[in-house]
């Protein structure tokens, strides 16, 4: 185990994974495969399930390298990584739902449970109808602790975290505009090492994120998603960016294919040229409505 200074900088967002990802940290988010969510919910007593896939891995020079943290949902070690999150939600009310979600890791692979990052929580639209117009709503969830040997390996905190998340969206007839501000409290086992890495971490992490969504056709959409979170990693700079694009195919009401190529980075220059170190992060999966 490492107890040297680590000069990676690992973003903790949500993400992602996608998770996360509480994108890339363990926030779930529910406008899969965007790591912003909408302020839509499923409806009354409908059922969904979000069930994705995501490879991230490194690039650039070893010293300077991005971890694939908020990439790849919730990961603090270094690598390429390979995640499924799952998502399953139910409408309580026509403006209330609630969730639970895990994670499971095909890699990084240790003597601990692939299953982690299990969460819990509501979303709840206090203004606008999820459909047209001017939307808000709030999102507060819950993550429940990861184990010690989880958390040495970094792909979860052996501690209590929870966050909330503020939506924005506007809804035209072809096109939508998202807007999310997130917080997430996230202690952890301070005697213990995340990702191998004995460096202090931030545990009051905030995100700001926006997308634009167009429909191309009315099964077709079109997506862009950038953000900046904060890096958990004291020693490190403070914030990371990413850029996203997507795409989402809609063959009935009922069913989503996603499909997104994002790219953190220290700053949005790198983000947008691919010069220097950066993360890259491949996820594809689906979204099922049923009653």
């Amino acid at each position: 185990m490492r107890t040297q200074r680590n000069n990676r900088l690992r973003p903790h967002w949500m993400i992602t994974c996608t998770v996360a990802a509480l994108t890339l940290t363990p926030l779930s988010h529910g406008y899969a495969p965007l790591n912003t969510d909408d302020a839509g919910t499923v409806g009354h007593k409908t059922n969904q399930v979000e069930l994705y896939g995501s490879f991230a891995k490194e690039y650039g020079a070893k010293s300077d390298q991005v971890d694939p943290t908020s990439a790849t949902v919730d990961y603090e070690g270094g690598g390429a990584v390979r995640a499924v999150p799952f998502t399953y939600t139910r409408g309580i009310t026509d403006e209330l739902d609630a969730f639970v979600g895990a994670t499971y890791y095909g890699t990084p692979k240790g003597r601990f449970s692939s299953v982690t990052n299990y969460s819990f929580g509501v979303k709840w639209r206090f203004y606008g109808d999820g459909e047209t117009g001017l939307n808000f709503a709030l999102k507060p969830q819950v993550i429940l602790p990861a184990t010690n040997v989880q958390q040495n390996y970094g792909v979860g905190n052996a501690a209590l975290n929870y966050g909330v998340i503020a939506i924005a969206s506007y809804f035209w007839e072809d096109a939508e505009l998202h807007a999310n501000v997130a917080y997430l409290r996230a202690p952890y086992n301070t005697s213990q090492s995340v990702g191998f890495s004995n460096d202090p971490n931030r545990t009051n992490l905030y995100a700001v994120s926006v997308a634009p969504v167009w429909r191309v056709t009315l099964q077709f959409k079109l997506a862009l998603d950038a953000g900046i979170n904060t890096n958990p990693v004291v020693p490190d700079q403070s914030l990371i960016n990413y850029g996203m694009v997507a795409a989402i195919y809609s063959p009935a009401k009922t069913l989503d294919f996603g499909l997104s190529f994002q790219r953190y980075a220290a700053n949005f220059g790198t983000v947008f040229s691919g010069s220097g170190a950066y993360t890259n992060r491949i996820q594809a999966g689906v979204t099922w409505r049923f009653d």
